[in-house]
């Protein structure tokens, strides 16, 4: 049978869905007091970038964020690096307020998703318009051998009922294969300027003010990992989960869905 999905989809749900199970990943971490937790990473080794104190010779206690790898393992496994937390957390939060969450920018990046939604479509019309054109054709020859049965022209023996048998078979499998491809057709975004705009207000305000813990649900439902290396810090994510979030905001309940995460892709990222 032909897949329901394609499997870039497929592969892309099954991350998510292994990325939220709370038996991989602490509920702690997801609603946790410190913002970055769970989402920055060691760009070096991949690990959890974990919380450590510090003390100055004046007495004043610093919060970094650090290479779990390094902290538990040594520098044997990985050379790690520190980061001060209110810095890395101004920083993500800053870009994201200034750079993305803003009118242009959201529109000019939600743009890009019509052409390869376009495309899509364009393959789902053609699939759907063979599977009825398969199942009308079955469905004929069905109609034509049960007149010849009524007619007397023909004899029910082994031979057609076998026939009919996989003729109905036939007709019943691409029938069921077309309500499928309608079902999953997919649906035009309408994202006017006015929801983009309000979008970005909404998330510029949640992410940079309030309870840490609300601003740390309303960023994970945007954001897949922030890679922290020595001279940059890289925010990455998915374009189609950002299209989601700001249809979700017009809803009539609105707010941005905590239980998706990711907005660009890579190369879309970088913090300068």
């Amino acid at each position: 049978m032909p897949a329901i999905i394609d499997q870039e989809t497929f592969d892309r749900v099954q991350a998510s869905l292994k990325a939220r199970n709370p038996r991989i990943v602490s509920p702690r971490i997801i609603t946790g007091p410190i913002l970055l937790t769970g989402l920055a990473v060691c760009a070096t080794c991949g690990g959890g970038m974990t919380l450590r104190t510090g003390t100055s010779h004046r007495g004043d206690v610093y919060k970094y964020y650090t290479c779990s790898t390094q902290a538990r393992q040594g520098k044997t496994r990985c050379r790690g690096r520190s980061i001060r937390m209110d810095r890395l957390d101004t920083l993500v939060t800053r870009h994201l307020a200034e750079r993305l969450f803003v009118p242009e920018r959201l529109a000019e990046l939600l743009s890009t998703l019509s052409a390869r939604r376009a495309d899509k479509a364009a393959a789902a019309d053609q699939r759907a318009a063979a599977l009825e054109r398969e199942a009308k054709d079955a469905d004929a020859r069905l109609r034509r051998l049960y007149r010849l049965v009524e007619e007397g022209i023909a004899e029910m023996d082994g031979a057609l009922r076998d026939r009919i048998a996989a003729l109905r078979a036939a007709r019943d499998g691409a029938t069921a294969a077309l309500e499928r491809a309608m079902s999953g057709a997919r649906q035009t975004a309408r994202l006017s300027p006015a929801l983009i705009e309000q979008f970005g207000h909404l998330m510029r305000e949640n992410l940079t003010t309030g309870d840490v813990r609300f601003r740390k649900a309303y960023l994970a439902s945007i954001v897949d990992r922030i890679e922290v290396d020595d001279r940059e810090v890289r925010i990455l994510g998915r374009k189609d989960v950002l299209e989601q979030c700001v249809m979700a905001s017009g809803e009539p309940k609105g707010g941005v869905r905590r239980s998706v995460r990711g907005w660009l892709p890579d190369q879309d990222s970088n913090l300068d």
